[in-house]
């Protein structure tokens, strides 16, 4: 079974794409290269690369650039990375907070954080890869392959955090090194904080899955939901390791140890490493969800001080998550609210305008119909659409009409597309009159849904007609004749409307269909006439009217 992942904009022909010469020497050194060079599966590239043609000038114009060594950032190598560094990222912002606060700053003795280092070795090659990629100018649509531009525009932005932030500070300063008493220094305390500022990435771990998720286009609600369930997430860990971190460097600047200071941490001295998240992840969600602080003693104003700051913390990101939530949520029924406005217009206008209870239901009606609960603006949707797309949009949501009417099987292609870009939906509510006997016909319908009644213009029911069928084909046959029957919608009903000067231009020029059509309408036309003489004949005593 195949996994190749499916690309709705894949092309049925494949243009050939820009290679280099040394392409067709073959090995793993030139299939790396060819990996840093723009691909069309880049996400970014189908944003800023408009064509397979402006793709192949891109790889050109970076295979002739003397710094050769430079990676296109809209690359398959550049795509690949970013989304192992989203793991090594999502890592990092657990481990880094958790063995720095834990580990590194244990009060009961001096500990080295070994899992780190296997993060700072993605953090170097990061680092190495980000120096040597190209950048994006958005304004002048162009990537950039100087490398001296690059080192610039890095070191403007992460270079220096990500440098600080990828060295082992609590190896480096393990000599000088004290748990809090009068011997610590609260420098060597700073210095080893230095990598916790790696959570500025969260910015770009972000951007990262969001490119992931346009990658498998996937549901823009899908991606804001889940960022905003991942910051979530993070934003309680990491507030419960300043929770317990800020009592600990108040230690080292003080020089007090832990049985000298008077806070919540001597409740938590003889825990173990695990007992001790627990307990402060406790205080944390008790004051983000302002539960009140007794669990944190305010026997010292720096405890207060937490607890206040989680307290108005907590408010206000719980504020952002429930503005987050409805927004999404309205996004995602922005079409289900503008009906509902549209259903209070209507039922203001109908109270304005004094109208019954019958005539505010029929229009509630369909309304109801029309729209499903769900507004739009179909000729807003399609008035920017080119003519191509917009056929086939017709061709797809038309597609039950053509398989339910016999007379559409077995037409050419060309012939359907022209009848259906030519008809006109129209909606009759229950008992509505379509068709008028003895009025001027300068249409036929066709019924996409519901069902009709067909009568003699004396009143006989002739028969009921359903999805799929076709009415009023007789008047177009024949030059100002009048219709020959009354058609009336039982239920509401979804009719396509075709008038005469298309009729004569997608149907009447083809002998075929209009042979087909023709035959049809004489039967239809001879049945009327049958039923209506024999109606005739009965006493007006003895006849039954549909009322």
């Amino acid at each position: 079974m195949s996994t190749t992942k499916y690309d709705p904009l894949e092309p049925n022909v494949q243009v050939p794409v820009y290679l280099p010469v040394w392409a067709a020497v073959g090995g793993y050194g030139a299939q790396l290269k060819l990996w840093c060079l723009a691909s069309y599966r880049n996400p970014h590239s189908k944003k800023y690369i408009n064509s397979i043609a402006a793709l192949s000038r891109e790889r050109k114009r970076q295979c002739q650039h003397w710094q050769r060594w430079i990676i296109h950032p809209f690359s398959d190598f550049r795509f690949i990375w970013d989304t192992i560094m989203i793991f090594i990222y999502a890592i990092s912002f657990i481990i880094i907070p958790f063995m720095t606060t834990f580990i590194v700053f244990d009060y009961e003795i001096v500990r080295l954080d070994k899992i780190s280092l296997f993060l700072y070795i993605f953090f170097w090659l990061d680092i190495i890869i980000n120096c040597i990629t190209g950048i994006y100018i958005k304004n002048e649509r162009l990537v950039n392959f100087n490398q001296s531009d690059i080192l610039r525009y890095y070191f403007q932005r992460f270079l220096i955090i990500d440098i600080l932030t990828s060295l082992p500070y609590d190896h480096i300063t393990y000599p000088w090194r004290k748990i809090p008493g009068e011997d610590c220094s609260l420098w060597i305390a700073c210095i080893n904080l230095i990598p916790i500022l790696k959570l500025l990435r969260y910015i770009t771990f972000r951007s990262y899955v969001s490119q992931l998720f346009a990658y498998f286009y996937t549901k823009d609600f899908t991606n804001r939901m889940t960022n905003t369930l991942l910051l979530s997430f993070y934003i309680i860990f990491w507030f419960t390791c300043l929770c317990y971190l800020t009592p600990i460097i108040i230690m080292h600047a003080t020089g007090k140890t832990i049985d000298e200071c008077s806070c919540w941490l001597i409740k938590i001295k003889n825990m173990g490493i695990a007992e001790r998240f627990q307990y402060t992840i406790f205080i944390v969600m008790q004051n983000f969800v302002a539960s009140g602080y007794d669990t944190m003693s305010n026997e010292f104003t720096g405890h207060i001080l937490i607890c206040t700051i989680l307290i108005i913390l907590g408010r206000i990101f719980g504020a952002y998550i429930i503005i987050m939530f409805l927004q999404i949520q309205a996004d995602k029924k922005a079409a289900e609210s503008d009906y509902l406005e549209i259903m209070n217009q209507i039922e203001a206008y109908t109270r304005q305008k004094q109208m019954t209870p019958y005539m505010q239901k029929r229009l509630t009606t369909y309304y109801n119909y029309r729209f499903r609960k769900s507004y739009f603006q179909e000729r807003k949707v399609l008035s920017s659409l080119s003519d191509k797309l917009r056929e086939e949009i017709l061709l797809h949501s038309s597609h039950r009409l053509v398989e339910s009417v016999l007379l559409f099987r077995n037409i050419p292609h060309d012939i359907i597309t022209s009848i259906l870009s030519n008809l006109r939906m129209e909606l009759y509510l229950p008992n509505d009159i379509i068709v008028k006997a003895g009025s001027q016909g300068d249409c036929m319908f066709f019924l996409g849904a519901g069902t009709v009644a067909i009568f003699t213009p004396t009143g006989k029911e002739i028969c009921h007609l359903d999805k799929g069928s076709h009415f009023g084909e007789v008047a177009l046959l024949v030059q100002d004749h009048r219709r020959v029957a009354t058609v009336v919608a039982i239920e509401v009903c979804e009719v396509y409307r075709l008038d005469r000067p298309d009729f004569r231009r997608c149907v009447a020029v083809h002998k075929d269909i209009f042979s087909k059509i023709e035959r049809i309408a004489t039967k239809r036309m001879e049945k009327t006439i049958l039923i209506e003489e024999q109606y005739k004949r009965i006493p007006l005593n003895k006849r039954i009217y549909r009322k």
